[in-house]
Formats: C-alpha cells, sequence, structure tokens
C-alpha cells in the first residue's frame, strides 16, 4: 500500500534513509537526523511537497520525498524527487510509489515536467533507469561524481 506520509513515520523513514545512504558509493556522508528530520517535517506539511511510504504487512520499507518547483528562468513548474528509498527486499514497492508520485505531479497544473536522476550510486544494473522508461521519462544527461 501507498500512502502519504505521517510525523509517525519519521523514525522509520530516517531508518530506511540511513541503511540507504551506507551503501551508497557516491555519498561519503554522515547523516543528520535533525536536518534531515526537519527535511521530512516539511514535506508532509509544505503545500508544495509531499512524502510518500510504501507499507506492506503494516511496516514501512520504503519511501519518497517529492516537490515541485519553478524552474529558475521560468514560471512554469517541474516535479523531482529529493530522495526515493526502498528496501532491496521490497523492491517491488518503488513501481508504486513511482506511480505514486506521477499522479501527484501531475495534480499541478503548473507542472510541466518530471526530473528524476539516479545520483546514489546503487543502480549497477541499471534497473532504476528502465522502471522511469517504462513510465514515460527519457533519458536526458547524467550525473558526474567526485569524492573529495
Amino acid at each position: 500500500m501507498i500512502r502519504t506520509a505521517t510525523h509517525a513515520d519519521l523514525k522509520r523513514i530516517l531508518e530506511i534513509g540511513r541503511i540507504t545512504l551506507a551503501k551508497a558509493p557516491s555519498y561519503p556522508v554522515e547523516m543528520d537526523d535533525t536536518k534531515t528530520s526537519y527535511m521530512v517535517r516539511r514535506c508532509i506539511s509544505d503545500k508544495s511537497m509531499e512524502a510518500f511510504v510504501a507499507v506492506v504487512d503494516g511496516e514501512v520499507v520504503g519511501f519518497l520525498l517529492a516537490m515541485q518547483e519553478e524552474h529558475w528562468f521560468s514560471k512554469d513548474c517541474y516535479a523531482t524527487d529529493l530522495t526515493f528509498c526502498v528496501l532491496p527486499e521490497h523492491a517491488d514497492q518503488a513501481v508504486w510509489l513511482l506511480r505514486r508520485f506521477i499522479r501527484w505531479a501531475k495534480s499541478f497544473p503548473k507542472v510541466k515536467s518530471i526530473l528524476l536522476g539516479v545520483s546514489s550510486g546503487l543502480d549497477a544494473d541499471g534497473r532504476i533507469g528502465q522502471l522511469y522508461e517504462k513510465h514515460g521519462l527519457n533519458l536526458v544527461g547524467g550525473f558526474y561524481n567526485r569524492i573529495l
């Protein structure tokens, strides 16, 4: 089941985020619980943002934090994710989170595009890109990363 996150989901979202971040080769950083909690709460309460969770057997197993924003050069908007994390053993939930995010993005008349990236380095087999392409997104660029 996919639903809108509540403040009661915060602890579990942080747990899943920490697990994902620990595996991500492109993010050699520590997660700050205060900052992360602030952003999750903001996604829950800000009308231009949203937090979705995937729930299996009553437990949150993944989440997608979303936002819609004006382009810096236009009054039209785009929708994107701040993060999209699903526990590996529940990878099948990613499709449902993505579909819910796309429906949400389409609900804003000013949103003209959806922009999603894969910056974690956790998509060696290309499954995330394939999922995005199956849902009408096209690869238009890429991320370049240099660890300092």
